[in-house]
């Protein structure tokens, strides 16, 4: 076997596969970074090998659940999960079993290569997701537009306008560029600080930047026939963020990790709702509270 290290969201994993090569071929997405060396310690290793997990059902069937057009199906095993994921055309991309807290995995990517980079990735993303909640990050739904040295979290539900608008920012807000389209990562640091960022998910949008900054302001979305902002309470504003968040209600452990994450960053990110129109005019609207907010 070799391995692969990366690190993202100021944590490092590894990656043992028979060809690293081979590997890097399978993760495009993941060479900004990618580590030639790593001294500090893993929050997850996983091992990719065609033979590592079988394509059968096993355990206790949680659901079937569509991510997007995608379809996960997730079993509770004696050890942690077994978890089966489509592409969009149903077809089994990738297997992957995992022990109870994500820290070790074992994946094997099915069919041609695009089919074989897409279930792989997205096992990646779900054992960072929930390996790096008790280490104080949250890995989420939104698009994020970078603005002087701060990113500002645009949510909603597919559909909503997310991308749209971090598009109309950098069309009408001179500076204004995109950290991430669809999976950003948001951590809260030993000093209390809350940055967000870029990680090797982007949904349908390739944006992988290794960048990171303070996270400025959340915003949640909602298409409406007018421009209209409202800065949410803590309460509101915990719900916007949860609501967000890669989260599987039913483990104990890394739901209660990942709420009190979502705690400590409601009290301290600003957070405002936005109905609105796909137009400059709310572009103005949204930069002038989430810019000023304090």
């Amino acid at each position: 076997m070799e391995t692969l290290c990366f690190k993202v969201a100021d944590s490092c994993f590894a990656i043992h596969a028979p060809q690293a090569d081979e590997l890097k071929r399978l993760l495009p997405s993941y060479a900004p970074f990618y580590l030639k060396e790593c001294h500090e310690p893993l929050i997850l290793e996983a091992t990719v090998d065609s033979d590592a997990v079988d394509s059968t059902p096993r355990g206790k069937e949680l659901g079937q659940f569509d991510c997007g057009g995608t379809n996960h199906g997730i079993y509770l095993t004696e050890k942690g999960y077994k978890i089966l994921i489509s592409d969009t055309d149903g077809q089994l991309a990738c297997a992957m079993e995992t022990e109870a807290e994500f820290a070790v995995c074992r994946i094997s990517p099915f069919g041609e290569l695009q089919q074989r980079r897409f279930g792989l990735g997205n096992a990646l993303m779900i054992a960072f997701a929930f390996a790096a909640a008790s280490h104080n990050t949250l890995l989420m739904h939104a698009s994020v537009t970078m603005y002087d040295g701060k990113g500002y979290l645009f949510l909603g539900k597919s559909g909503t306008g997310k991308s749209t608008h971090s598009g109309l920012w950098r069309r009408y807000v001179p500076g204004a560029d995109l950290l991430n389209d669809d999976n950003p990562a948001v951590r809260v640091l030993d000093d209390g600080s809350i940055k967000v960022y870029g990680t090797p998910w982007s949904g349908k949008t390739p944006c992988y930047r290794n960048l990171s900054m303070p996270a400025g302001a959340f915003l949640r979305l909602e298409q409406f026939p007018e421009n209209i902002i409202a800065r949410e309470g803590k309460l509101q504003a915990y719900a916007s963020v949860l609501s967000s968040c890669s989260t599987m209600i039913w483990d104990e452990t890394t739901y209660r990790a990942i709420t009190e994450t979502v705690n400590l960053v409601a009290q301290k990110v600003p957070a405002f709702y936005l109905k609105c129109r796909p137009d400059e005019e709310a572009v103005r609207l949204s930069f002038a509270h989430l810019t000023t907010a304090l």
